[in-house]
């Protein structure tokens, strides 16, 4: 049940900030519980716009929320705006499924993917009433746990995280729960036992048995080892129906991993050392999730994740298996970690044949010198062979990510070796029309590689870098970097001790968070108490000594013999050759083109109908161009008979009409929908019945019907009817008054703001009551919005 006097309270002010869906929950396949004996909720530590693209968080949720008895929420962290708000009305922040807040939990957790979360953890705190340090927690207080790829040195942010999970969350995560479950149905309350009896599951390292406040500290000298907890590809779990976004995210699609670990060992891969060894899931596994995955989420793209899709054994059964289903259906799969070498070019190019999108080469360095230091397995004149095979296969967009400031790179000059290898590739694209958009990041050496102990290049040399390169290439590549000093702050994170804590700890206070953002970013914060609490941050940078046992170090990967192995071995590139016949069996080209001319019926439309939607509750902090996206993935689960654009990029035929001002409930919001088959009304009937099972919590189907007109919608619409209620006399009275008076209104555009008269926006208005009815012209250089009108008035 909804804690009611928080969502009363959110609605004073949540029409005012950026976003507000980000803050409402109420989307498709989430889970609310009214009663559970525990209540706990997850989080990614970011804006909900990157938290829900977050895997994990997904695949945890659902396990949770399978569990008897056991309530599992979710909560991000939150822009400027929305903070400000919260904190003038003394909101505590909540869980998104109740409203609950979050000192009324029993356990928070954290996904930490990369260390520029950090400060995002003591935001998520702050704002739901928990204290921040650990040692001020009573027992009434939640326990606070963290996992994910950054505790691979959880001591930066031990002053504040109860219990670090280290390794795959899939089977110690309900273990935790379970021993929740057990202390509060024997009466145990004491916040510390509490934690001690979750101290014994594998994988879980407790904060209070460490003290690494040194850097001279190894080690040894506090707290026992922690072994990374595994889970095989075979008892990996993934949600029944994954939690489907109401606005846009930075990726929309569904998600499906195919392996696990990586045994390329590129030195500076932290990804692929932590999560050795290397587990690859079974053809049959995947294939079942994507057709689960896409039957309850309506995506139009499935992604195969892997750190190295291209090593996984069955790709090519796989493909075969999923290509020809979903080409039928116009769904795309893209596998963003295939490296592209000529075994894997027929894979890309039959892909890329319904949407053909942009390829990434990851490069890493353009000198072979570096390239063999670093045990990357990429050579000059294979890449060049490459780029001429794409470009002359019609792609025209190729991005390539460089990575400076590797070993090695004070041996060669970084920048002139990027610049003649861009050069290179300019030349052997030819004259044909192309795209050449470069990332470069900055190096960061992280804990369990190879690279642990390496030098971290001052910020100069890479500002210097980068600006060598950008002056050095003609317009025509686009070159973009990684900002440097918040790579500099994460190599500082990554290998640093306790003694962060502070510096954590008083750069929020000072305003520092959502620090991967460019815009929120504060570096000026970060250095000042840096400078102050941690004067030999230096050292942090550059260890060097390899007999040292650093803290990190009290946790046991499972892949330590293959760092030590690794530390002094180069690779002879000369001698390097890719593998032949890297996949069993051959692709079914013959299967999957019959897809695509089943695929190419659905071009000509044979019927419009017309959809009629309602948008109330927290819907209606849904913009409009996320409604539409909505509308897409409930027609496509419903499996309406959708027609398709043909062209560069294939889409569904759908047409909206005026969209509705952001924050206001509709009774009528019209999309037209081409189809590629006849629908009659007993078909039409049962569409909308199924379209209703599956759209979020307040947009509802009210009317299916044929288009009878050729008029476009935005055509037909000429005006808009609107009532507001006024529940206040004196601001009825004064909207009376002052309408009457036929005031002018500030119409703001792009580019300029210009004076629109009363008549030529309002066509009629009147009161009854509390109730204003009024109708705007809609469409028109001088329509104007009603909240424009409203704030005009009162």
């Amino acid at each position: 049940m909804k804690n009611k006097n928080i969502a009363a309270a959110l609605d004073e002010f949540l029409g005012t900030v950026q976003k507000p869906a980000r803050y409402v929950g109420g989307e498709l396949n989430i889970i609310e519980k009214d009663e559970a004996e525990i209540r706990i909720a997850l989080s990614y530590p970011d804006l909900y716009d990157v938290g829900m693209a977050n895997n994990g968080i997904k695949i945890l949720y659902g396990i949770a929320n399978s569990m008897d008895s056991v309530a599992c929420e979710r909560v991000f962290s939150v822009a400027p705006d929305f903070e400000e708000g919260l904190r003038a009305r003394d909101i505590p922040l909540y869980t998104l499924e109740t409203f609950t807040p979050l000192s009324d939990l029993d356990m928070v957790g954290f996904n930490l993917s990369h260390e520029l979360l950090y400060s995002n953890i003591l935001q998520i705190l702050d704002l739901g009433k928990i204290p921040l340090l650990r040692e001020e927690r009573g027992d009434s207080d939640p326990v606070v746990i963290a996992g994910g790829e950054a505790v691979s040195n959880p001591f930066p942010v031990s002053d504040f995280i109860d219990v670090f999970f280290v390794g795959d969350g899939e089977q110690g995560f309900p273990e935790m729960i379970e021993i929740l479950l057990r202390c509060r149905r024997e009466g145990i309350t004491d916040r510390n036992e509490i934690i001690k009896k979750i101290g014994a599951v594998e994988g879980v390292l407790l904060s209070s048995d460490y003290d690494f406040r040194s850097i001279d500290a190894e080690v040894g000298e506090d707290g026992p080892p922690v072994v990374r907890k595994r889970v095989s590809p075979g008892n990996a779990v993934y949600p029944e129906k994954p939690l489907v976004p109401s606005i846009r995210i930075t990726q929309e699609r569904a998600v499906v991993e195919v392996s696990r670990g990586c045994f390329n060992l590129c030195k500076f891969c932290h990804a692929g050392y932590y999560n050795l060894p290397y587990r690859a899931c079974s053809c049959e596994d995947v294939s079942a999730e994507v057709f689960k995955q896409i039957d309850s989420t309506g995506y139009d793209e499935v992604t195969l994740t892997a750190l190295s899709g291209s090593d996984y054994k069955h790709l090519v059964e796989l493909i075969n298996v999923l290509l020809p289903s979903l080409t039928e259906r116009g769904i795309s799969v893209s596998l963003p970690s295939l490296k592209v070498d000529k075994n894997t070019l027929p894979l890309i190019e039959l892909l890329s044949a319904l949407r053909k999108t942009s390829l990434t080469f990851a490069v890493e360095s353009a000198s072979g010198e570096i390239r063999s230091i670093s045990n990357k397995k990429v050579k000059t004149d294979d890449l060049m062979d490459i780029v001429q095979f794409v470009f002359a296969r019609g792609w025209k967009v190729i991005k390539l990510y460089f990575m400076i400031g590797l070993p090695g790179c004070d041996q060669v000059d970084e920048a002139d070796e990027i610049i003649t290898l861009l050069k290179q590739i300019l030349q052997a694209a030819g004259k044909r029309k192309k795209d050449i958009h470069v990332t470069v990041s900055p190096f960061i050496p992280k804990p369990h590689t190879p690279f642990q102990w390496v030098k971290q290049m001052p910020m100069e040399y890479f500002n210097d870098t980068v600006l060598r390169i950008k002056q050095g290439l003609p317009r025509t590549v686009k070159v973009k970097n990684h900002d440097v000093q918040s790579s500099f702050l994460e190599g500082l994170f990554a290998r640093a001790d306790s003694s962060m804590g502070r510096v954590i700890l008083e750069s929020y206070r000072e305003g520092a968070r959502l620090d991967s953002w460019s815009e929120y970013f504060r570096f000026d914060i970060w250095m000042r108490n840096i400078e102050k609490y941690l004067p030999q941050w230096s050292r942090y940078q550059d260890i060097r000594d390899r007999d040292k046992k650093c803290p990190w170090q009290v946790i046991e990967t499972g892949g330590e013999k293959a760092v030590d192995a690794m530390v002094e071995r180069k690779l002879d590139l000369e001698k390097y050759r890719q593998p032949e016949n890297r996949y069993a069996g051959e692709l079914d080209r013959e299967k999957f083109e019959e897809a695509l001319e089943k695929f190419e019926l659905k071009y000509p439309t044979v019927q419009v109908i017309r959809l009629e939607f309602s948008k109330t509750g927290r819907a209606r902090f849904i913009p409009h161009i996320d409604l539409m996206e909505v509308v897409k993935r409930a027609l496509r689960i419903s499996g309406a008979s959708l027609a398709f654009t043909q062209g560069f990029s294939k889409r569904e035929k759908l047409a909206a009409g005026y969209p509705v001002p952001l924050g206001l409930e509709s009774e009528s919001e019209l999309f037209d929908v081409d189809l590629y088959e006849m629908l009659d009304k007993d078909g039409m009937v049962k569409l909308g019945m199924d379209l209703n099972r599956v759209l979020p919590e307040g947009i509802s189907l009210v009317s299916v019907r044929e288009k009878e007109d050729k008029k476009a919608l935005m055509a037909l619409v000429n005006m808009t009817d609107y009532e507001v209620t006024f529940e206040d006399r004196t601001l009825l009275e004064l909207a009376a008054v002052n309408i009457e008076g036929k005031p002018e209104f500030l119409k703001k555009g792009k580019t300029k703001e210009r004076m629109v008269s009363f008549d030529e926006s309002v066509q009629s208005y009147k009161f009854n009551d509390n109730v204003l009815t009024v109708s705007l012209y809609t469409g028109t250089e001088t329509s104007v919005r009603i909240d424009v009108l409203l704030s005009t008035v009162m």
